[in-house]
């Protein structure tokens, strides 16, 4: 089956999951510019993407904002509900998705689409799901290293 969606976790795959707090509680988080590239890519070679998120703060806001996905959803804990909305609008096919998760609260969507992956620093009950385990870590690159490996695939 082909991939036409690709949904992806922001914290610990756009970013490595980790937060950087200044004085003024201000928070930071760090994005490889080949993943931007990769989302970016993505959507010029015809894939909806998504980002679906559990955390709901400025940051994701801009993530929404950076990249224009096809679909935003933050502060979401049930993604499994997420997608099935996004399947309803799109016709796609869970077997046409591909999810990307490193987390306890991804495994749910892991389990349910038709492709799935996650980057090496996932926690291990991801990684034992996952169809795909990519070399790169979250925030690392991960993002592009998975665009590889779907066009490598429909080739």
């Amino acid at each position: 089956m082909t991939i036409k969606l690709v949904l992806l976790d922001i914290d610990g795959v756009l970013t490595d999951g980790k937060v950087s707090v200044d004085s003024n509680g201000n928070e930071s988080k760090t994005i490889d510019f080949k993943d931007i590239d990769a989302v970016f890519e993505m959507k010029r070679r015809g894939y909806k993407v998504g980002l679906i998120t559990g955390e709901a703060t400025p940051i994701t806001l801009f993530f929404n904002a950076r990249f224009k996905p096809d679909f935003f959803y933050n502060g979401c804990k049930d993604k499994p509900a997420a997608i099935d909305k996004i399947l309803k609008e799109t016709g796609c096919t869970l077997e046409e998705v591909c999810y990307v998760g490193d987390g306890k609260y991804d495994i749910p969507a892991i389990k349910l689409v038709g492709l799935s992956a996650c980057p090496s620093n996932a926690i291990p009950e991801v990684k034992e799901l996952a169809t795909v385990h990519l070399a790169a870590r979250g925030g690392d690159g991960c993002v592009w290293e998975l665009l590889e490996w779907i066009i490598n695939r429909e080739k």
